[in-house]
């Protein structure tokens, strides 16, 4: 018989560990859901307006916004604003700027007269550049170049 002192074998232990993989792919993916949420919501105005389309559309950088709603008070950047008080607040808006262009966002479903009255109350302002919102036409492109080709 053998005299050796065998030791008792240590258990090995563990360490507790946490994968955090998927919290990180998780946390990165709602990340870009709200940031890419955020620009869409960003881009449109707070009331859904349907613009009728046209081919010389094109983008403004410096601009008071006016948006006329069929049966609603015209909005001069996103605040409501009777008629007899529109002049006054463009000019606030533009920060007495009379150069500053005014853009008309309005509805395909705005009465002509509202619309005219609106246009009158801006000149009546003394602001010249007035511009009407827009959606640039989709043209079909071989109807474009059978034009082209008849001109």
């Amino acid at each position: 018989m053998s005299t050796e002192f065998t030791l008792p074998r240590r258990r090995r232990r563990i360490r507790p560990y946490l994968d955090l993989t998927a919290m990180i792919d998780t946390v990165f993916n709602l990340l870009i859901f709200f940031a890419v949420t955020m620009t869409y919501v960003g881009a449109r105005s707070a009331m859904p307006v349907h613009l009728p389309s046209a081919q010389t559309a094109r983008p403004v950088n410096e601009r008071v916004v006016l948006t006329l709603l069929p049966g609603r008070a015209t909005q001069v950047n996103g605040n409501e604003t009777m008629l007899n008080q529109l002049g006054a607040a463009i000019k606030q808006a533009a920060k007495g700027n009379l150069d500053t262009q005014v853009v008309v966002v309005a509805d395909e479903k705005v009465s002509y007269a509202q619309l005219v009255a609106v246009l009158d109350s801006v000149r009546l302002a003394k602001f010249n550049r007035i511009a009407l919102a827009a959606n640039p036409k989709k043209v079909n492109k071989a109807a474009a170049d059978f034009t082209r080709a008849v001109e």
